[in-house]
C-alpha cells in the first residue's frame, strides 16, 4: 500500500480562502492580510522564533473576523465560490491509493473542496475554526480593532517595510489585544501548518501501516515546508507543484504546470516503481507534453545548480500567480 498527502491551497484549489474571506468582509481586508502573511513569512523564516509556526496569519486575523461579525456560514459562502485547480479532480480520481489532505486552510474550507474531490472527511487535517462559538464583541473591542487595521495599513505594502520595524510594529499592534475576548480566543485556534503538516505525514503512516518511502506529497508554499523535507528525508516522494522560493528547495522534484495533471505520471511511477524511476521519468518528461495540451516545466532539484534552481524559481512562481492570481503572490 501507498499514499499520497495534498496541500489543498494551489495544488487542489487556487482560492486563498482566509484572504478572500477577508477581502470580502474587512474593509480593505485584502490589504491588512498581506501585511500579516509578510510578519508571518519573516517572523518564522527570518527571527526564527520558537514555537512559531508558518501560515499562523490565520490565527492572527481572527480578532479581526470576530469584530466584523463574520460567522461559519459566511465562510463557507466563500468556499463555495472556489475553483478547483486545473487537473485536480482528474488527478484524484486517477490515484487508486488513499488520498489525504494537510492543509492550512479553515474547516470550513478544507471540508468544502474534500467533498467536492471525493475525499473523505477523516482524511482531512485543516484549522479548526468554530467562530461560531466564539464571545460577542464589545463595543469597546471593535473599536480597538478598526484602530489596530488603520494602523496595520500604514505600513502597506508590507514588502517596502524593514523587516525589524514590520515584526515591531505588528507585535506592538496584536499586543493590544491581549486580555480581551478576541485575543483569547483567537489563542486558541491551532493552525496547521509547519510542524503540525509534518506530524500529518506520522500520522498517516500510523494510520495506514506504512513507512514514510511509501507517501508522496504535494506542497506548494512555506506552510508545507516541513511537511516536504519530513517526506524527502525520509525516502518519499516530495513534489512542489506552482511551488515559491520557500518549498521547491524542499522537495524532491519541482513541477510548474497549468493543470495539476502534469504530476501525474511522476506519483504513478512512483506508486508502481518506486522513487529512484519517479526521479528518471521527471528527468524524461522535461519540457513535454505530460498529457495532450499539458506542458510541464520540471525540475529534480538534487540535480540542479544553483542557477538552474534561481531560474526554475522565477518561472515557477509566474506560473504560481498564473493559475493562482493574486494568492499566487502570498509565502
Amino acid at each position: 500500500m501507498s499514499s499520497v498527502i495534498f496541500d489543498l491551497e494551489g495544488p487542489l484549489s487556487p482560492m486563498d480562502h482566509a484572504y478572500e474571506v477577508m477581502r470580502r468582509f474587512v474593509p480593505e481586508g485584502d490589504l491588512i492580510f498581506e501585511v500579516l502573511s509578510r510578519y508571518d513569512d519573516v517572523v518564522y523564516l527570518k527571527e526564527r522564533r520558537e514555537g512559531y509556526e508558518p501560515g499562523t496569519t490565520l490565527q492572527l486575523i481572527v480578532p479581526f473576523l470576530l469584530a466584523h461579525g463574520v460567522t461559519e456560514e459566511g465562510l463557507k459562502e466563500v468556499s463555495e465560490q472556489a475553483d478547483l485547480t486545473p487537473g485536480a479532480l482528474e488527478t484524484v480520481r486517477e490515484l487508486t491509493c488513499p488520498k489525504f489532505i494537510a492543509s492550512t486552510s479553515y474547516e470550513q474550507h478544507a471540508l468544502t473542496v474534500a467533498s467536492r474531490l471525493g475525499i473523505p472527511e477523516r482524511n482531512v487535517y485543516c484549522t479548526r475554526l468554530p467562530l461560531d462559538e466564539a464571545p460577542e464583541p464589545s463595543e469597546e473591542e471593535r473599536e480597538l480593532v478598526r484602530e489596530i487595521e488603520r494602523e496595520l495599513l500604514e505600513l502597506y505594502p508590507p514588502d517596502e517595510v524593514e523587516d525589524r520595524e514590520l515584526v515591531d510594529r505588528v507585535d506592538e499592534l496584536l499586543g493590544r489585544l491581549e486580555g480581551t475576548s478576541l485575543g483569547e480566543f483567537s489563542a486558541r485556534v491551532k493552525v496547521v501548518g509547519g510542524s503540525r503538516k509534518a506530524a500529518v505525514v506520522e500520522d498517516v503512516c500510523e494510520s495506514l501501516g506504512l513507512e514514510v518511502e511509501e507517501v508522496a506529497c504535494i506542497g506548494d508554499s512555506i506552510t508545507d515546508v516541513e511537511m516536504l523535507r519530513a517526506v524527502r528525508e525520509g525516502g518519499g516522494l516530495a513534489v512542489a507543484f506552482n511551488g515559491n522560493e520557500y518549498c521547491i528547495p524542499e522537495a524532491d522534484v519541482a513541477v510548474a504546470a497549468p493543470s495539476l495533471i502534469a504530476i501525474l505520471p511522476i506519483l504513478e511511477t512512483f506508486f508502481e516503481h518506486g522513487k529512484e524511476e519517479a526521479l528518471e521519468v521527471a528527468f524524461e518528461l522535461e519540457g513535454r507534453e505530460v498529457n495532450p495540451g499539458v506542458e510541464a516545466e520540471i525540475l529534480v532539484v538534487e540535480e540542479a545548480t544553483e542557477e538552474e534552481m534561481e531560474e526554475f524559481i522565477e518561472r515557477s512562481e509566474r506560473m504560481r500567480e498564473r493559475v493562482r492570481g493574486e494568492a499566487g503572490k502570498l509565502g
